[in-house]
């Protein structure tokens, strides 16, 4: 199976900068601007649901700035591609003293003990730092390696105040930690920048203790005027670890405004650049019912992504006529029923709610086929051949009045709720006809373990 997913490399992040594929250029720019208007010690919040795209957002935005410090290292050909596609105001030049950004993964660095060390390493690594740090090892000693590295100056000066310091554990000990690292960053930010962005991802992934620890540690050591710190995260999520913390009776609302100057929401995704390259611009039945879901279920960017992955493995290649099936359920409408209309609603189910999921297979709630399809123009394409010889949607002399809401529920009962029998063996819903295999029909193939899955897609 492919992966659909568009993750966030570096040719990946530029070239949705090219094709502005997402329609977050705009966003980026305006993003940009915000954090040129800092002044003194700054935390802003960028908030989106899981798989909304924060972290391609703030890689995107990480390269943006990077791009505009002439004295960063980046390939000059990437340079003009990203400044190219993003414009701000600043654009006329750019000055030698920019912003310097830097990414944290929370997540990927949560085992370890101390979130300062853990940033600070990151510092070394990104920039091309060849520093070994030890588990122990002495932060001082870390910094001083940096510093050199980077700007060429010695810090034996730093150094030899603790030279008998042999721990991490003793050194932030010490009282005057805060002006030991506004020196770190002093003589990083002395010939590269004159200021700091550290963008801090996943933190509403890590464990509760950790995620307060990096939430506390930058409040209280690195209160620097010269560092602004961005965090990537779900803040509904983010509150519920921190009450997992300190209990349910906290507020973590207020708690977290303690930390975070700024909150910003992120804008909604622009998909139909997504859906063109994912293939849902296609002109196909199965198409059009998948962003139907998409659209109801409010599916953030990698959820779509996945989403469709599933649908194209589980029935691709019959309902797009690449793979010839024989139908027998008497005439084999219900069938081709189930394949259009309900197996990709069962696929987003789960996804989207598996206990709504599990009440939909089990008979006891038609509503999400109601949500998907009543009033959504698609029931248009099959609701006429739910009627009966004497049934009709409008008022005509000698016909039955029905709602096409009453005949998706007769369709949802037929399938997931009626119970079949040797007298009872098949229900006749207009030109469709369903039996006792109709509702294993639908499950096996959602489940993409049926002869018409396509593994190769």
């Amino acid at each position: 199976m492919k992966n659909f997913d568009l993750m966030p490399t570096k040719e990946n992040l530029i070239n949705a900068l090219q094709k502005n594929l997402i329609g977050r250029n705009n966003d980026l720019a305006y993003f940009y601007e915000l954090l040129l208007a800092q002044e003194g010690a700054r935390s802003i919040a960028i908030d989106g649901r899981w798989g909304s795209g924060k972290t391609f957002f703030i890689k995107q935005a990480e390269l943006l700035i990077n791009a505009k410090n002439p004295v960063c290292n980046m390939d000059e050909e990437e340079r003009r591609k990203i400044l190219q596609f993003v414009s701000t105001e600043k654009d006329e030049e750019m000055q030698e003293n920019c912003e310097l950004a830097i990414y944290y993964d929370a997540w990927e660095n949560d085992n370890d003990i101390d979130p300062i060390m853990s940033i600070v390493y990151e510092i070394a690594k990104q920039l091309s730092m060849n520093y070994i740090f030890e588990p122990e090892c002495n932060l001082l000693k870390a910094a001083g390696s940096i510093i050199e590295a980077v700007s060429g100056k010695s810090v034996s000066g730093i150094l030899e105040s603790l030279k008998n310091t042999t721990s991490f554990s003793a050194f932030k000990e010490q009282k005057d930690i805060h002006e030991k690292l506004k020196d770190f960053f002093s003589e990083i930010l002395l010939e590269r920048a004159n200021r700091l962005v550290i963008f801090v991802d996943e933190l509403d992934r890590c464990k509760p203790n950790y995620a307060v620890q990096v939430l506390e540690r930058i409040k209280h050591y690195f209160c620097d005027e010269r560092i602004t710190f961005v965090f990537a995260v779900n803040i509904e999520e983010l509150q519920h670890t921190i009450k997992n913390q300190y209990g349910n009776e906290f507020n973590a609302c207020r708690y977290l405004d303690r930390f975070f100057d700024i909150r910003v929401s992120l804008p909604p995704a622009e998909i139909n650049g997504l859906y063109d390259k994912l293939g849902l611009t296609l002109n196909a039945t199965m198409e059009e019912v998948c962003k139907r879901v998409i659209e109801v279920y409010h599916l953030e960017l990698r959820e779509i992504t996945r989403y469709y992955r599933l649908v194209k493995t589980a029935e691709y290649d019959v309902t797009h006529g690449i793979k010839k099936i024989n139908f027998s359920f008497s005439n084999g409408q219900g069938k081709q029923l189930i394949l259009l209309y309900i197996v990709p609603l069962l696929i987003g189910l789960k996804i989207v709610d598996i206990s709504l999921y599990h009440d939909f297979i089990s008979g006891k709630n038609p509503k999400p086929l109601i949500d998907v399809y009543f009033g959504s123009g698609i029931e248009d394409y099959f609701t006429p051949w739910l009627l009966n010889k004497n049934e009709s949607y409008q008022e005509e002399a000698g016909m039955k009045l029905v709602s096409k809401e009453d005949k998706l529920s007769s369709l949802y009962y037929a399938i997931f709720a009626m119970e079949y029998s040797t007298v009872n063996y098949r229900k006749d819903i207009g030109e469709y006809q369903f039996n006792a295999k109709s509702k294993e029909y639908a499950l096996r193939i959602a489940s993409m373990l049926s002869e018409y899955a396509d593994y190769q897609i």
